[in-house]
């Protein structure tokens, strides 16, 4: 085993390059925006080049994570850190393939009839873009208040939603010839909608991390989740 000052600093390590991935993935978004905002195949095309990268991270993390329980037996504090990392960088993972699926639809919309961008998209994009800031920037400086304020502004990107599939469903009964891109702009606001979600997943698994215990609010969530999906 190593020495305990050794350990903690593997540890930290860790928990640095959690946060690296957290801050390449809000790169990735703000990316993922202006591909939006300009209809940008090229950026498109390098939102999912990117895409490897954030998957090799996601490993190396996963398999440092793994590393450290097997050698070091870690008590029940630490253990409770490392099974949060791996389960956080799961979820920034998530978000970034999020950004790749939506480049997808991007790039169709490029290849279709201009169609009038549903009114509260972009204000969707940028309140989970700042879901994920500021859920990074709890994570870096243990800021609990700051990860229940995101757990919190979910239910505003819940509220967009809704009101986008509502004027998608008015738009395309007005204008039938562009079912296509308004199903796109759909699916769009529904790979949002999942990014915002595992902001507050990792935002949640940061009050395990400090207090031993998941938000009611983030179970629920994932029950309700599994309840949609069956």
């Amino acid at each position: 085993m190593k020495t305990r000052s050794a350990y903690l600093e593997e540890l930290q390590k860790i928990n640095s390059r959690v946060n690296q991935m957290g801050s390449e993935a809000k790169l990735q978004i703000d990316k993922t925006i202006m591909a939006f905002d300009t209809i940008s195949v090229p950026l498109c095309n390098e939102i999912l080049k990117w895409d490897d990268h954030i998957d090799r991270m996601e490993e190396d993390i996963e398999q440092a994570c793994i590393n450290i329980v097997v050698r070091e037996a870690p008590v029940a504090s630490d253990w409770r850190r490392i099974a949060s990392f791996m389960r956080m960088i799961s979820d920034i993972e998530r978000i970034a393939d999020n950004c790749c699926d939506i480049a997808e639809y991007i790039k169709k919309l490029a290849g279709e009839d201009e169609a009038e961008v549903p009114e509260h998209l972009g204000d969707m994009f940028r309140t989970m873009r700042q879901m994920v800031n500021d859920t990074v920037d709890a994570f870096d400086t243990g800021d609990l208040d700051k990860a229940n304020a995101v757990i919190d502004a979910d239910e505003t990107v819940d509220g967009y939603f809704i009101r986008i599939r509502e004027e998608i469903e008015d738009e395309i009964r007005k204008s039938p010839a562009k079912v296509a891109q308004y199903l796109d702009y759909f699916m769009i606001s529904k790979y949002i909608e999942r990014m915002a979600d595992h902001s507050t997943s990792v935002a949640s698994w940061m009050t395990f991390i400090v207090k031993g215990d998941l938000k009611m609010y983030f179970t629920d969530r994932y029950h309700k989740a599994g309840e949609e999906n069956a």
